[in-house]
């Protein structure tokens, strides 16, 4: 797991995003023979009612979800009409979410039927049935939409469990289906091809996580795969005419 949520908070800051909880790499002797593991800090606004409660989310379908983002909702802070179906979310929000999930190959949020590749059997989305209702997918929810308690116009970032496995021909794009517009800050790290550089000098900090990896040697395999990912979302916005733009709603 540390391979996961460590290194999608790494990518978080770099990219400019900042929605994810800050993770770090640490050992515990008394947790997993010593092993490292992933440490997340703790965030009470997450929890305005209490940890029983758990944290606010905003419940969506697929279909909800491709409307929200025509409508624009929340932009230029113009109030949505009670009947439009906006949820509280910043259309802006969904853009740097995902750009993240794509190249991190998230689907639990956007796409937790792995709708939009081909899923192994292993995968939970096939061993709970969910692939099975991709023929059906305006009605499929969405899941982990987390907003802090005191701000629900903005994102947290949680579960952030990638694939480093997946090859650019099974990538899934339906994560950007509807995406109009992605975050200049972010795509202008991608296009400067100082991706690599600084992600390295942002993990090196973690030395735990650093060392848990194998070193130089295991980081670079990490990156390697965002990097292709991010030279197929270069030509992927090219392709469809995706605008990039300043967020800084």
């Amino acid at each position: 797991m540390p391979k996961f949520y460590v290194f999608a908070f790494h990518l978080d800051r770099v990219l400019g995003l900042n929605r994810t909880l800050p993770a770090v790499s640490r050992k515990f002797s008394f947790l997993h023979d010593g092993l490292s593991c992933p440490v997340v800090s703790w965030d009470a606004s997450l929890y305005p009612e209490g940890f029983a409660t758990g944290w606010p989310t905003v419940r969506m379908t697929w279909g909800e979800y491709q409307s929200s983002l025509k409508q624009r909702c929340w932009h230029k802070n113009i109030i949505p009409k009670p009947d439009s179906g906006c949820s509280t979310i910043h259309h802006y929000e969904w853009s740097k979410l995902a750009l993240f999930d794509f190249l991190l190959q998230i689907h639990n949020r956007l796409d937790r039927g792995c709708c939009g590749f081909r899923p192994r059997l292993e995968d939970a989305c096939v061993e709970l049935g969910l692939h099975a209702g991709c023929g059906d997918q305006n009605h499929m929810q969405l899941q982990n939409i987390i907003h802090r308690g005191h701000d629900n116009r903005h994102l947290v970032f949680a579960d952030n469990k990638g694939f480093f496995d997946r090859n650019e021909d099974n990538l899934d794009f339906r994560l950007l289906e509807g995406i109009k517009e992605l975050p200049e800050q972010a795509v202008s790290v991608m296009r400067s091809r100082k991706l690599r550089e600084k992600l390295l000098q942002s993990l090196f900090l973690d030395q735990t996580y650093w060392e848990s990896q194998g070193g130089r040697q295991g980081i670079d395999k990490l990156i390697d795969v965002i990097e292709r990912r991010a030279r197929v979302l270069l030509t992927y916005i090219n392709a469809h005419g995706i605008k990039v733009i300043t967020m800084n709603a």
